[in-house]
């Protein structure tokens, strides 16, 4: 049986600007960043990477395109063992990302609620804006980041960030953040400093895997979910696991409830979860993925979900592994959000280079 598909439209926050300049946002998965490196240090890669890597050095010296970052990709390359690749990958990175970085999906999301929110009740108060990329990995967090300066008991980094020492500083900063520590730094932290717990992030999207696979075993012993409503399943449930302490505050602040907002009416509640451009994003990979009897839950597959949510309907371009991709195309998410998924490295350079977007045309507005 096919996917089911995503049927509201979406739309994104009027809080979020998409200040990109003129350009397109490229996303690239932690492979391709990689496999990057590997053309720049002159090591074998899949077909179409050199390709990629001129396209978009092409496209950056141009200004057409711009390549972000996002917590994602910083949780997963502390995973590199190797300290001398995290640094070849930082330093690709570097060059193509500016240090660029997507506003982290707890931030979206609290804003897509509040849009939705809005939606439902007719109401269009005027915002401020927030913009969806920052220049620090602190950015990813919601929070500005970057180095800061006091004295005197005042911050005064505003009268020295336009200096060129302060901004190598500031790239070394960056830089440091994507590399991570050595070898030794790791060791010695370990022993000094007991708060140091690098190994918690992955267990906390180990233990969020651990819950997709627990879901996959009740839905092993009632099979006719993943035959029927199963995008309902996955919704009523995303929203139960993952947001409802921001929806119940959200609500609670216009002094109204849940059921004041939807009561029973289950094409409402749809609308609503679907509406979110990041949560259709994760509903139709996770739906996708639990339609698959066969599909074995891991922290990466967590940590692709997180980024995809973002990367799909804020992005231009998104270069994914074929799971993910498929599970976006098949429910058309990518056609509502716009947003050019390409198969191949090639495919994505030849749409780099072409100057006109080849994205499906969507009704994210």
């Amino acid at each position: 049986m096919a996917s089911e598909q995503s049927g509201s439209v979406m739309v994104l926050p009027p809080q979020i600007e998409r200040n990109f300049e003129g350009r397109r946002a490229v996303y690239l998965d932690l492979k391709d960043w990689i496999n990057l490196a590997r053309v720049a240090k002159g090591l074998s890669t899949p077909a179409g990477y050199p390709e990629l890597l001129l396209a978009a050095r092409r496209a950056v010296l141009r200004g057409t395109a711009l390549f972000p970052l996002s917590a994602t990709h910083y949780m997963e390359m502390s995973g590199i063992a190797d300290p001398a690749q995290r640094r070849d990958v930082a330093s690709v990175m570097e060059e193509l990302s500016g240090f660029r970085v997507l506003l982290g999906r707890p931030s979206i999301m609290r804003l897509e609620i509040e849009a939705a929110l809005d939606r439902i009740q007719g109401l269009s108060s005027p915002v401020d804006t927030l913009a969806l990329l920052g220049r620090s990995v602190g950015w990813a967090y919601g929070r500005r980041g970057g180095l800061r300066m006091g004295y005197d008991g005042r911050d005064v980094t505003s009268e020295f960030e336009q200096q060129p020492w302060y901004q190598e500083m500031l790239r070394a900063f960056e830089r440091r953040m994507l590399e991570g520590l050595s070898d030794a730094e790791d060791a010695s932290l370990r022993l000094t400093n007991s708060d140091y717990q690098p190994e918690f992030v992955q267990q906390f999207s180990e233990q969020r895997a651990r819950q997709e696979r627990e879901q996959a075993a009740r839905l092993d012993a009632a099979p006719r979910w993943r035959r029927g409503r199963l995008r309902d399943v996955i919704s009523a449930r995303e929203l139960a696991l993952e947001w409802a302490e921001a929806l119940n505050e959200a609500v609670a602040q216009r002094g109204m409830s849940l059921d004041d907002l939807f009561g029973t009416d289950r094409e409402a509640i749809r609308a609503f979860a679907d509406g979110m451009p990041s949560n259709s994003v994760v509903i139709s990979i996770k739906t996708a993925y639990h339609r698959n009897d066969q599909h074995n839950w891991t922290a990466n597959d967590i940590h692709d979900i997180d980024a995809l949510a973002v990367a799909v309907p804020y992005c231009d371009a998104v270069l994914t592994d074929k799971a993910a991709r498929n599970a976006v195309v098949s429910t058309k998410v990518d056609r509502q959000a716009a947003t050019f998924m390409p198969r191949t490295a090639g495919e994505l350079a030849e749409w780099l280079d072409s100057g006109a977007s080849l994205a499906s045309p969507g009704s994210l507005a």
